[in-house]
């Protein structure tokens, strides 16, 4: 199954688009609010059609663990934008000529380097000015798209998680019957907490 993520400036989010009806059983579990700000329930009355319950996350830039919410698994930029593959391929062309794990080491981190000095690419300046041509004047460039959301859209987080599933259910007393009730996401338990297996796009 694959599911949006959200990004906010500490966190990649999974969501239940669920409408709540009743913040009761959610006592103590963490919501999304206006698809930006992290709150617990409930700490202080809103308008529950604009909460989102927080299902998966992953902690960014040092922020802590969002307690009783599964962990999605570790991102690397690195290992997304294809470095290892390009440092294979490096190899195997050149192998003939004698690479050297020095030589392969200096190739992945001028990848690197030039990757941190130009993080924003052709692709992502169209997407910017296209954004804001979309809109009819610059009142409403502010009003919808503030500045910070324009340039946090450019940088190069994933926008998808596809988890793998597995069947739930239980088994009938005294038959080896396994009855189906349906499927969740699949996950494993690390150090860290429960975590769910799959991949980012």
């Amino acid at each position: 199954m694959t599911h949006k993520l959200i990004k906010t400036d500490n966190y990649l989010l999974v969501v239940d688009d669920s409408y709540i009806r009743d913040v009761r059983p959610f006592k103590g579990r963490w919501h999304l609010e206006h698809g930006r700000t992290l709150n617990m329930f409930p700490n202080y009355l809103t308008d529950l059609s604009l909460c989102k319950l927080v299902i998966a996350h992953l902690p960014l830039k040092g922020s802590p663990i969002l307690e009783g919410i599964d962990l999605l698994p570790p991102y690397s930029r690195h290992q997304e934008d294809g470095v290892d593959d390009a440092v294979m391929r490096f190899k195997e062309s050149y192998s003939k000529l004698g690479v050297t794990d020095f030589e392969l080491s200096a190739f992945s981190e001028g990848y690197n380097k030039a990757r941190e000095k130009y993080v924003y690419t052709e692709e992502d300046v169209r997407k910017a000015i296209t954004m804001a041509r979309d809109l009819e004047d610059w009142q409403d460039l502010v009003w919808e798209y503030e500045y910070d959301d324009i340039i946090q859209s450019l940088h190069q987080y994933p926008t998808e998680f596809e988890c793998e599933m597995e069947d739930y259910g239980h088994y009938e007393m005294g038959v080896d019957n396994f009855i189906k009730h349906g499927e969740k996401p699949k996950a494993i338990t690390t150090a860290q907490g429960v975590q769910w297996v799959g991949k980012y796009k």
